[in-house]
């Protein structure tokens, strides 16, 4: 039988993110944006699937596969209008896999993560990670800041009641924040949330601001002026070395799509998004860590609006991290 040499069918084949191609912690250089999955959750009966988010946003952006594909060259950004220049994609975006733990306990989970992450670090590549529980995001920042806070931002997610102390004893509902700032991995100098919150969270909002913290609103966002969200980055790259990024599929606003049980940013959409996160992958980012995704639910149709969503704003991100931006030719 000859070897094909036409485009894959959309599902066919190897399974990356974007047709991206296949790579091992041991390829990764500076120059490397690395995609891994980390297939956790803690939920269980009706609302659980959480796990199944690494494998669902694969199989979803395959449908943005040309991007990533040698076989196509620029392709038209159809929203600007303009073709693109992604061959600097082709050689840098790799899939590394997913972080093996199946049937690992919570806490041996959570130390493979931080292991995982540590030898990303070391490599120097940036890095997506593909998650669907928020608990992720602890392990993979805390692993990062080595006694000294780094940088990081929040978009959409939990948002603790009041701002935790050191002191305070840890408990379920405690959101990923609440336990980074309480082990001072980040600290509210060199953290901004983007994030609109009910009532639970306004006694902490007024506290991290107090303390020097960044807190936009979705209105915010949606007035930044351009290069504004940008500039917020590099400053806290500039204040702690480093910075990471939470993004959670909260921060979409509720009537788009039916994704996360949780929709606690009050409401973006996808332009707004698409216009955040590229501006902030323009920063140097050393990890872009996704959660809030549950793809058993129904997302509004079988096509999966909300996971079609966060890919179509993920490759706002990826062309601003790999500058393809600059690539644009009217």
């Amino acid at each position: 039988m000859p070897l094909r040499n036409a485009p894959l069918p959309r599902m066919a084949g190897d399974l990356t993110f974007m047709r991206s191609r296949r790579a091992t912690l041991g390829d990764l250089n500076a120059e490397n944006l690395a995609i891994l999955g980390a297939p956790l959750e803690d939920n269980v009966g009706r609302k659980s699937g959480m796990r199944f988010a690494p494998t669902a946003l694969r199989e979803t952006s395959v449908y943005f596969g040309w991007h990533a594909n040698p076989q196509f060259s620029h392709p038209v950004d159809i929203d600007a209008r303009v073709p693109i220049d992604t061959s600097e994609m082709h050689d840098r975006l790799v899939d590394i896999g997913d972080i093996p733990m199946e049937g690992m306990p919570a806490t041996h989970a959570a130390q493979t993560i931080r292991a995982t992450m540590q030898q990303l670090r070391r490599t120097q590549a940036s890095a997506i990670l593909l998650g669907g529980d928020d608990s992720i995001v602890y392990p993979a920042v805390a692993e990062a800041s080595e006694g000294d806070p780094v940088g990081f931002i929040q978009i959409g997610g939990r948002v603790p009641g009041a701002m935790p102390s050191k002191d305070d004893a840890r408990i379920g509902d405690y959101s990923p924040l609440a336990n980074l700032l309480a082990d001072e991995c980040i600290g509210p100098r060199t953290t901004a949330l983007l994030a609109g919150t009910g009532r639970a969270g306004m006694e902490f909002l007024r506290e991290f601001e107090g303390a020097g913290g960044r807190v936009w609103s979705a209105f915010d966002v949606m007035l930044a002026q351009p290069g504004e969200i940008e500039r917020t980055a590099q400053a806290l790259v500039e204040a702690a070395g480093s910075l990471h990024v939470h993004f959670d599929v909260s921060a979409f606003r509720p009537s788009l799509h039916g994704m996360s049980e949780r929709p606690a940013f009050g409401g973006l959409t996808l332009p707004d998004l698409q216009k955040t996160l590229g501006e902030i992958g323009r920063a140097p980012v050393s990890s872009l860590i996704v959660s809030g995704l549950n793809p058993t639910l129904s997302g509004l149709s079988v096509v999966k609006t909300g996971l079609r969503l966060t890919v179509t704003a993920l490759l706002a991100y990826i062309y601003g991290r790999l500058g393809l931006e600059a690539a644009r030719r009217p």
